[in-house]
């Protein structure tokens, strides 16, 4: 009886393995191309929001990162020359109107709140700095050494659109502004 246990405990934990290793992985495409993960992989979390080391994707759509290791915080940033046209804000009610030339994001760990900079060229040259902070339904977090961010508030923030196939396990990331 006792072998009899023991071959079913190990034929369940066989395929409870096989399982796990035929689950189909998380994969991302940025403007036609995929992003190649080498050392960590996309999850989704308990919030149900793809998690991703943030790194490669940035590289793919040609964002800078930088890591403040005494904060813990994450900065992705661009520069834009000519700035990108037909940017609207609302700053407390005043509307600012221009072209954006430099945008930045922040990340922390365990916080779900994102810090976004926008400096904003008007037609008259005058530069004005747009800060703005929001609320995810989930936090950036440390996983095996990685720092994983959901990657929607990322790439909808510097105007990219973003969809996911279900079937295949696919976020597309696609920039607008190339046509």
């Amino acid at each position: 009886m006792k072998k009899i246990m023991a071959l079913l405990l190990a034929g369940m934990m066989i395929l409870g393995s096989a399982g796990t290793v035929l689950a189909k992985e998380i994969h991302v495409m940025v403007n036609g191309r995929q992003v190649e993960f080498t050392d960590a992989k996309p999850f989704v979390d308990e919030n149900g929001r793809t998690m991703v080391p943030l790194r490669p994707v940035a590289d793919a759509m040609g964002i800078d990162v930088e890591w403040d290791r005494r904060t813990k915080t994450a900065v992705f940033s661009e520069t834009y020359d000519p700035g990108i046209e037909g940017f609207g804000y609302d700053i407390e009610g005043k509307q600012v109107y221009g072209r954006i030339v430099y945008m930045s994001l922040s990340f922390q760990i365990n916080e779900p709140k994102v810090e976004m900079f926008a400096t904003v060229e008007k037609d008259n040259g005058e530069k004005t700095m747009i800060t703005d902070r929001f609320q995810m339904d989930t936090t950036a977090v440390v996983k095996d050494g990685r720092t994983y961010a959901p990657l929607r508030y990322m790439v909808q923030s510097f105007g990219y659109d973003v969809g996911w196939d279900k079937e295949t396990k696919t976020v597309t990331v696609k920039n607008y502004r190339i046509q």
